[in-house]
């Protein structure tokens, strides 16, 4: 293998190997309410794919580096969707109940 392959190998060992860090899992959180979300709210297929597509497009620009990403303006639109609750919407505790 050549010099360049091999740097090249080990940057992606670099990128896609170790835990996540609490800011990635974060990011995760939020999509997986985002999903919750539209699936309780009846928010089309099209709206749930391109928002998450978006998203995942803009980290892989970066080889899914979420730091870096973020350090060259990129926001989540699912950003802080794991911290909404149903007293945001209106919504009581007794009709979130009945809404699983």
């Amino acid at each position: 293998m050549n010099a360049k392959a091999q740097q090249w190998a080990e940057r992606l060992r670099q990128n896609f190997s170790g835990p996540m860090t609490e800011e990635e899992i974060k990011f995760l959180r939020d999509i997986q309410a985002m999903i919750e979300f539209s699936i309780r709210n009846g928010l089309s297929f099209a709206v749930v794919c391109s928002t998450l597509g978006h998203d995942v497009n803009e980290i892989g620009r970066d080889l899914f580096d979420f730091q870096k990403a973020k350090a060259r303006g990129f926001r989540p639109k699912v950003s802080g969707s794991s911290e909404l609750t149903s007293e945001a919407f209106g919504e009581s505790p007794e009709e979130e109940a009945d809404n699983p």
